[in-house]
């Protein structure tokens, strides 16, 4: 069962199916996206089914050991590091914002789901801060941004 928000009745337990989840398995991307945008997790089943993986600790603990290989690939000899590779300078620049969200990824406690949408959709995004060289000075900014969106809404 999940809770979703009907737009008459307010929120309701639904049934997830098997269509549903192999749905919300077959938009992953889409679904980040819109839920970094400020989508509510609760506005459809695929949503609500996403949300409620990207805020699991093991794949909380995916994208924190994810970006921690983008800061060390960074360091590492041309030759050694990742298939895609990152922006060191920009990923140098932004490191203690980087070490910070890693940091709040592997903290025990709720995390919102926008913040956590957005750190997939920046490792996802081949032309954005993590891999482009033109786009150094916007990564720090944008991971500030995550950190306050992953904080849980009061």
């Amino acid at each position: 069962m999940i809770v979703v928000l009907e737009q008459e009745s307010g929120l309701r337990l639904q049934r997830v199916r098997l269509r549903d989840r192999l749905r919300a398995q077959v938009r992953v991307s889409s679904l980040d996206h819109q839920l970094a945008a400020g989508a509510s997790p609760e506005s459809n089943t695929a949503l609500a089914l996403h949300a409620a993986r990207l805020c699991d600790a093991s794949q909380r603990r995916l994208l924190a050991r994810s970006l921690t290989r983008v800061a060390a690939a960074s360091e590492s000899p041309a030759r050694s590091r990742l298939r895609a590779p990152v922006s060191r300078t920009a990923v140098r620049r932004a490191r203690a914002e980087l070490d910070a969200v890693v940091d709040r990824l592997t903290a025990s406690g709720p995390v919102d789901v926008r913040g956590v949408a957005r750190i997939r959709n920046l490792l996802a995004d081949g032309t954005g801060p993590l891999y482009q060289e033109a786009t150094a000075d916007t990564l720090a900014p944008q991971l500030r941004a995550v950190l306050a969106e992953m904080e849980p809404c009061t």
